[in-house]
C-alpha cells in the first residue's frame, strides 16, 4: 500500500539529512525516499548543530561518501562480500535501497527498534518490487545480540557465506562492550565478511578548539534524546574485545583529500571522527 503522507522523521535522523545533502541519497529510489519524509522536525537541529560545529554538515558528507567509496571497492575486489549487505540501526536512511537499486544480485537486512513497518513500506513504495523484495526491515534491539542473532536468522541471513555490515551512527548510542557484541556477531560465520564502522575517537589529542566544539556538539545531540553524552570509541579495544583486525582507519582530512571534497579539515586532530574497516582476526 503506498503511503499518502509523509513519513515523519525524528529530530536527529532528520537533522542528518539536512545536513548531509545531495550526499544522503545517490539513485531515484533512494531520492524518492527522502522526498517522502516529512524532515521539519530536524530543521532547527540542523540549524544549531551547524552553528555548534562548523564542519558538522561536511562530516556527514563524509561519511555518507567514504561508506559508498569503500562498499564500491569491495564489490569490485571481491563481489561475495557485498551480496549480503547487513545495516544495524538503519533508521529511515536509503543505504541499503541505494545499493540494491544498483546492484541487482545483492540483498539487504536493516535492522532498528522503530519505524521498522514505515520504513518498509517507504521501500515498496519508491522502488519496483524487483528491488524492494531484496530488502528486509526487522525489529530488533541490538543491545541483545542473541536475539538479534535470532532476527537476522528469520530474515534471511546466511551466515556461512560473505557480508558486508555497515553501522552508520549508531556506535554513538551504544556502549563499546555492546558494539563489539555486535561485531563479533558480524565475524561469528564466514571469515571473510567485512565490517564499516563510523565512531567518535578519544578527544584528548583534538586542538582544544576542536575538543570543545566536538563536546558541545555531542552534548547538544545527547540532550534531544535525554542523555548527557554521545558515546566514545576506544577503535584499537573494541577490535580487541570483537576479535578483529582493523583493514582501514581515517580521518575527515584523508577523506577530504582521497575522496577529492573541498578541505575543510586539515590535520587529524580537527575532528573526532573515524571511519574504520574491520575484517576477522587470522
Amino acid at each position: 500500500m503506498f503511503q499518502t503522507q509523509p513519513i515523519r522523521a525524528g529530530c536527529t535522523a532528520a537533522m542528518v539529512m539536512l545536513l548531509g545533502g545531495d550526499q544522503v541519497a545517490v539513485t531515484p529510489e533512494g531520492r524518492a525516499l527522502i522526498a517522502a519524509l516529512d524532515l521539519k522536525a530536524g530543521a532547527e537541529l540542523a540549524q544549531s548543530a551547524a552553528r555548534k560545529s562548523a564542519g558538522a554538515a561536511q562530516r556527514i558528507r563524509l561519511r555518507k561518501a567514504c561508506i559508498r567509496a569503500w562498499m564500491h571497492e569491495l564489490a569490485q575486489c571481491d563481489p561475495d562480500i557485498t551480496l549480503q549487505l547487513i545495516v544495524p540501526g538503519a533508521g529511515l536512511a536509503p543505504l541499503a535501497l541505494d545499493w540494491c537499486a544498483t546492484h541487482p544480485h545483492s540483498h539487504a537486512i536493516e535492522l532498528d527498534y522503530e519505524q521498522v513497518d514505515a520504513k518498509r513500506a517507504l521501500i515498496a513504495q519508491c522502488a519496483p518490487p524487483s528491488i524492494a523484495k531484496r530488502i528486509t526491515c526487522a525489529t530488533c534491539d541490538l543491545r541483545a545480540v542473541e536475539a538479534a542473532r535470532a532476527v537476522l536468522g528469520a530474515s534471511g541471513w546466511r551466515p556461512e557465506r560473505p557480508a558486508l555490515w555497515v553501522f552508520e551512527g549508531l556506535s554513538y548510542y551504544i556502549s563499546s562492550a555492546e558494539l563489539a557484541a555486535l561485531i563479533r556477531l558480524a565475524f561469528s560465520g564466514s571469515r571473510e565478511s567485512r565490517v564499516i564502522i563510523e565512531f567518535s575517537g578519544p578527544r584528548h589529542e583534538l586542538t582544544q578548539d576542536a575538543r570543545a566544539q566536538t563536546e558541545r556538539y555531542h552534548q547538544f545531540i545527547a540532550h534531544t534524546i535525554g542523555a548527557q553524552d554521545l558515546e566514545v570509541t576506544d577503535i584499537d579495544a573494541v577490535a580487541q574485545s570483537a576479535q578483529a583486525r582493523i583493514e582501514r582507519l581515517v580521518d575527515p582530512s584523508m577523506l577530504e583529500e582521497t575522496l577529492n571534497f573541498p578541505r575543510f579539515f586539515h590535520t587529524p586532530r580537527e575532528s573526532a571522527m573515524r571511519m574504520a574497516m574491520l575484517m576477522a582476526r587470522a
